[in-house]
């Protein structure tokens, strides 16, 4: 601890206080401060400071500009008139205020012991991410990291797991608000939290719960296990001095159930149907137990009781109900909105619930509440609120906020995904790699296989796995799925197992995975995907065949999905651009460039960069089909962003255009692509023809769908 002028800094937890309230800080202007306190009266060039603290990015020189107003403005300082920080012209910075030490009490001895290495995650990790410092997040983020392990039930009775939930659960309401709790499926050695391990065994017909950390062990006594897990979770917090001095035991406003306890486990461990009853068995007990409710909620949608679970939602009453319950029922209330496709519904309960978390100081809720805003942002092709709110939540919660959003934002038409604006794209998917198999492999040596499902679906997912581990891992997720009557997830491999057999050509595979599923049109989002893809996958098995009867059923299964009065913007262009792919294969070229223009608009107006790009070489095709090759050069790229297509077509349309000199440069340019070769070969082919002809370009030049069909662009 430092203290200065009115000020008191904690360098471990890099929490600014003036007097007793604390001052919101970004992480990197924390770092900053933690920075300069460590080095009073040096003068610190800029240059220093950048290497320490901004090694990466773009916009380096701004940041530290930014961040050195900003924690002039916290402070109250006047760069001219300096009090605590003076500008050295043409050298740099320099601490000028004088630093004291305070008197350690013992309590803040002991939490330093405890958890004296935590560093916050943030700022910088942050750069390496995006390249640009994070966006500002309005809540204290500065707390030091925490892991509470899962109860190791060593009584020989497996029944007594449920205590061990409900203690988990005790603990986490208690100090979520000081800490950034860390699931225990992504907590590594390398990693800055500190564990908290909970052992439970029976010694002369009495519980004694083994508390260990890194640097003590405790036992408490435990009589019975009853329901009073909470009075437990306090001793655990008094014996490992968890908290701050002053702040008084708080007791649940809400009766608890053991039967909630116990679908709680089950949720985890054996799937939502048997939850279900321990849920129902709840509020026959305690008819206003606002916890289960929202969880029954949450199933009925997800096995299709929607009306169930809309007067499930409608009749909670919330006025008494603690913070964190309000909060846990804005979320899955937008959860339920944005499966329904009610995007605007969805994002005004997610905002209610991100304002009530941040006033609370509910960071792991608040963390939820920004991905989830940042799913509908994406959804809503909004990219650069996508960006802010996907920052927010990785300061909060660092890596694990990446890994399961990435799998499902590269769950996208185009491959790589294309993410909105190249510049604002976000995805990293080899963090994300890393810590679903650290999850699958934590999730294997435990009973909870509902969530082990959702890292192997999860993994499954990652463009990065290859397939030799991608393809089991789906399938292993989707046989736990089924065996748990996980109805919801279940659908949501198939459809994504539809997905990635049409990657590898495989159709038949992919036609049998989709036709297991029967969509449900109140899930708009799923129901338009899943047309979506039963066509494509239709198709693929048929452009790459003369005569194919698949056509005309791929045809007929587009034309139905673009006829659907629901159907979003995003989804219809796709399904013109597949349509008009279809119609070029039946040599309708006239409707099928009508189509794939008006798919390009959408694409250009939603700054889908790649997927825009797909729709433009389309274009260019059909104009050579035509006749075209002056109006096919006009839509050509800047050749260094051209795809392999749009080079392919732009060299042919030059050498037709008797241009030997453009054709001859975008050729050179298209051969420094990888897999390059067959479309080289090509060009080399049609000039070698006796004479330049139009009709050469239907029997050599490849496609435009031969993304889809050709071993040469197998995704």
């Amino acid at each position: 601890m430092v203290v200065f002028a009115q000020y008191r800094f904690d360098s471990d937890s890099l929490v600014l206080k003036k007097d007793q309230r604390v001052v919101v800080l970004r992480p990197k202007v924390a770092q900053l401060l933690q920075y300069l306190l460590a080095r009073p009266q040096q003068v610190i060039s800029r240059e220093t400071l950048l290497e320490a603290l901004w090694q990466h990015g773009e916009f380096r020189d701004a940041a530290l500009t930014q961040s050195m107003a900003e924690l002039r403005q916290a402070l109250g300082d006047d760069a001219q008139q300096p009090s605590f920080i003076r500008t050295v012209p043409q050298r740099g910075y320099q601490w000028i205020c004088p630093l004291t030490q305070p008197k350690h009490n013992k309590h803040r001895v002991l939490l330093s012991a405890l958890l004296s290495a935590t560093l916050l995650i943030g700022g910088g990790v942050i750069a390496l991410f995006i390249e640009t410092d994070p966006a500002p997040v309005s809540v204290q983020l500065a707390h030091p990291a925490l892991t509470i392990l899962p109860l190791d039930n060593q009584t020989g009775v497996a029944a007594n797991a449920w205590w061990g939930y409900a203690l988990h659960a005790a603990l986490t309401t208690r100090l979520q608000s000081e800490y950034r709790l860390i699931p225990a499926a992504q907590s590594t050695k390398e990693d800055d939290s500190r564990q908290v391990a909970l052992t439970l065994s029976r010694q002369q017909q009495r519980y004694v719960l083994t508390i260990h950390t890194a640097r003590q062990q405790q036992k408490i006594v435990v009589e019975q296990l009853d329901m009073g897990f909470d009075d437990v979770a306090e001793q655990i917090i008094t014996a490992l001095a968890l908290l701050p001095d002053g702040q008084n035991a708080r007791k649940p406003e809400q009766v608890a159930s053991q039967d909630y306890y116990r679908g709680l486990q089950a949720l985890d461990e054996q799937g939502s149907r048997l939850a279900k009853s321990y849920f129902e068995a709840t509020l026959i007990q305690h008819p206003q137990h606002l916890a289960a409710q929202l969880e029954l909620a949450r199933i009925a949608w997800q096995h299709g009781e929607l009306a169930k679970a809309q007067a499930l939602f409608a009749a909670m009453d919330l006025s008494a109900a603690e913070p964190a319950i309000r909060v846990r029922h804005y979320l899955y209330l937008a959860e339920f909105n944005k499966a329904l496709g009610d995007y605007a519904q969805a994002q005004t309960a997610v905002q209610h619930g991100l304002t009530l978390a941040q006033r609370h100081q509910l960071l792991e809720q608040l963390a939820t509440a920004y991905q989830l805003q940042a799913d509908l942002f994406w959804l809503t092709q909004q990219w650069d609120a996508y960006a802010r709110a996907l920052n927010s939540a990785y300061a909060l919660i660092g890596s694990r906020a990446l890994a399961y959003r990435d799998a499902q934002q590269a769950f996208y038409l185009a491959n790589p995904p294309a993410a909105g604006p190249e510049t604002k794209r976000l995805l990293d998917l080899e963090r994300s790699k890393q810590v679903l198999a650290q999850s699958i492999a934590f999730y294997r040596q435990s009973p909870r296989r509902n969530l082990l499902a959702r890292a192997l679906f999860a993994y499954g997912q990652n463009y990065l796995v290859p397939v030799a581990q991608s393809e089991p891992s789906l399938l292993e997720a989707l046989e736990i799925a089924s065996e748990l009557g996980e109805d919801y997830l279940k659908k949501q491999i198939l459809t994504y197992l539809g997905f990635y057999y049409i990657q590898l050509h495989q159709r038949d595979k992919a036609q049998t995975y989709l036709a297991q599923v029967e969509p449900d049109p109140q899930f708009i989002p799923h129901y338009e995907l899943h047309w979506l893809l039963r066509g494509m996958a239709i198709m693929d098995g048929a452009l790459d065949q003369d005569g194919a009867p698949g056509l005309a059923t791929a045809i007929e299964t587009f034309e139905q999905l673009l006829g659907w009065e629901q159907v979003s913007t995003l989804t219809a262009a796709h399904a013109q651009l597949m349509l008009g792919w279809s119609l070029i294969k039946q040599d309708e070229l006239e409707r099928a460039d009508a189509l794939v223009r008006s798919a390009q608009a959408v694409y250009q107006q939603l700054k889908l960069v790649e997927t825009e790009g797909y729709a433009r070489y389309t274009r260019m095709y059909i104009h050579l089909r035509r006749g075209e090759a002056k109006q096919a050069l006009t839509l050509l790229s800047a050749p260094e962003q051209a795809s392999h297509l749009e080079l392919l077509y732009g060299a042919t349309a030059a050498w037709l255009e008797q241009d030997q000199a453009l054709s001859q440069r975008l050729s050179e340019q298209l051969a420094t692509r990888p897999n390059s070769a067959a479309l080289v070969n090509q060009l080399s082919e049609l000039s070698a023809a006796p004479e330049s002809s139009f009709d050469l370009i239907s029997t050599i030049i490849d496609k435009p769908y031969s993304v889809y069909c050709q071993s040469n662009w197998a995704l």
